[in-house]
């Protein structure tokens, strides 16, 4: 994906006002869908200790949003059956373009690119489940039987096999990557300097007014972290308990919804409303 880059950095405690398996899954779905719509590379999850079940609630983020953002056709070889997977039929589909709808060979084009997962290895390479009738070879390389791999699909000579490719080459939205960190908020932030980082909080400058500042940063950086608080504790009042201060770890403090109606805007509308005003940013700083 090429571009302004756009990474989120969300709190363990997530999920800890939704009240049931299926609520929290609900949730997740959500958020998986914004991150796909508004083409977000990474999902970086920190821990919030204010909250005693997030080391639970990180395994069942992480498990949840790397099941969406799997292809369908993979989902059986990558996920076992997992309780934490229960209500997975609730998510809505990412339908980006590496969830592609074609499952014949006959259908493949050359030079398009597929994620798939190796289900054998022999001597002259791997063998690729991508998604069509039968695996397809991935020549000269041997790789980790249910090992993930991007690849490139080439047509020659009325022989189709596969090249293995790598994300940086594909111009396209290719999906998110999930990863976790066990360090506080704090801590979190520190290790991702000098990174351009960006903090939404109500009690942050509005967009509008430090916009053009942001996106000479963003230019300069290429990527962007937006760092959002959790349910009941923002971000202020959680690097407070690190003795911290917004200013110290980020660059910025925003707040995406000015004039805000509610009371409160819940985490996962938070994402939704920050993704949307920068992505209209970011399409005017490309043109």
């Amino acid at each position: 994906m090429k571009g302004l880059d756009i990474k989120l950095v969300l709190p363990g405690s997530l999920i800890s006002d939704a009240s049931d398996l299926r609520l929290k899954t609900l949730k997740l779905g959500q958020v998986g869908r914004f991150a796909a719509i508004f083409r977000v590379s990474e999902i970086l999850l920190y821990a919030d200790y204010s909250y005693d079940k997030q080391e639970g609630d990180l395994v069942l983020i992480k498990k949840i949003l790397d099941y969406m953002e799997a292809p369908q056709y993979l989902r059986k070889r990558l996920f076992p059956p997992s309780p934490l997977l229960k209500y997975a039929g609730v998510l809505p589909p990412l339908a980006s373009l590496h969830h592609p709808l074609e499952s014949r060979k006959k259908e493949l084009r050359d030079g398009e690119f597929r994620e798939g997962v190796v289900v054998a290895n022999d001597s002259k390479g791997a063998l690729v489940d991508i998604g069509v009738e039968q695996p397809q070879r991935l020549r000269r390389v041997n790789l980790p039987v249910n090992s993930r791999v991007t690849v490139k699909v080439v047509v020659k000579n009325e022989e189709l096999y596969l090249d293995r490719a790598d994300r940086d080459e594909i111009s396209d939205y290719w999906g998110y990557l999930v990863t976790i960190s066990r360090d506080s908020l704090g801590s979190t932030l520190q290790k991702l300097r000098p990174a351009l980082i960006v903090l939404t909080s109500r009690y942050g400058a509005a967009f509008r007014d430090v916009s053009e500042r942001v996106l000479e940063r963003w230019r300069d950086a290429g990527k962007l972290f937006l760092v959002f608080g959790g349910p009941y504790q923002g971000l202020k009042e959680m690097l407070e308990k690190e003795k911290r201060s917004p200013h110290e770890v980020g660059d910025f403090v925003v707040n995406f919804v000015p004039n805000q109606a509610t009371r409160t805007i819940r985490t996962e509308e938070a994402v939704s409303a920050a993704l949307a005003v920068l992505n209209m940013y970011r399409e005017n700083a490309s043109k």
